[in-house]
């Protein structure tokens, strides 16, 4: 990556990097909170979060990254179907939201293969992860690389800076521009050692921060990863918000301040 010659095909001063996290009843299986009296393939997230927001992208003309859990693949196929023939790319975030860090060796193994064989049963090849939670463990860049991986997009220790090695691109991210991070109840934590707020913010000021953020970055913030999730947009002041920051996206990219792209353009831009 060179980037005093600027940003992907057009050499635009930036990069944003467009992703989304979650689908499904997955998150809530792993954690024991799905509810048995809700058929299973019925999520509101797919049934109603995930429709809108790929019209809204296909009004933009955004291209972005769907990092889902991949017993997706077994419970809601058509939605990634979808997602792949809307033209946007679908990737691994693990089988089910096992916090990943915490997986041992052969579990790790194990759930990666498992994912990787349940995407590629619906005719999906995913090139890119996320690990849930945000953070590898030591061998996971290893196994990625085993099993034909070009990127993955943690969470990212200090700035992020977006690197490549050996033919896996690493794409970090940053949890100020996670929705999540700033709505949500049990991010109270991570908020309070990082310094902001344990209380969830209102969504119009989580709105207002991010659109900021991407609007004027900080200084050596020249790529942001944008991690959003459909099962917030599910709330009608937030899905408000996210589209405001879609929308900022749209002009960003019209006017050439930025290349707004998603996960695996820009790594194999990277890359290359």
């Amino acid at each position: 990556m060179n980037t005093t010659t600027g940003f992907g095909p057009d050499a635009r001063p930036r990069a944003i990097v467009l992703t989304f996290d979650n689908l499904g009843e997955a998150s809530a299986l792993e954690r024991g909170t799905w509810s048995a009296d809700t058929p299973l393939g019925e999520d509101a997230s797919v049934t109603r979060a995930l429709p809108r927001l790929l019209d809204t992208l296909d009004g933009c003309g955004l291209t972005a990254t769907f990092f889902v859990e991949a017993i997706n693949g077994e419970l809601n196929p058509h939605a990634l179907d979808e997602i792949a023939a809307r033209g946007h790319e679908v990737g691994v975030h693990g089988w089910r939201h096992e916090p990943w860090a915490q997986l041992g060796p052969d579990e790790e193994r194990e759930l990666l293969d498992r994912a990787t064989a349940a995407f590629a049963a619906i005719g999906l090849r995913p090139r890119g992860f996320r690990p849930p939670g945000g953070t590898l463990t030591g061998q996971t860049e290893t196994l990625l690389r085993a099993a034909g991986y070009a990127w993955y997009s943690a969470a990212a220790v200090a700035a992020p800076a977006p690197e490549s090695r050996d033919g896996l691109a690493s794409v970090p991210f940053s949890w100020d521009l996670v929705d999540a991070y700033h709505l949500m109840e049990r991010f109270g934590s991570l908020r309070r050692e990082r310094g902001d707020a344990t209380e969830p913010a209102a969504p119009a000021r989580v709105a207002e921060r991010l659109t900021a953020a991407v609007r004027t970055p900080a200084p050596g913030a020249e790529v942001q990863t944008v991690v959003l999730h459909p099962f917030l947009m599910l709330d009608d002041e937030w899905w408000a918000g996210a589209r405001q920051l879609l929308e900022l996206a749209v002009q960003l990219n019209r006017d050439g301040a930025a290349w707004v792209t998603f996960g695996a353009d820009f790594a194999g831009w990277l890359r290359g």
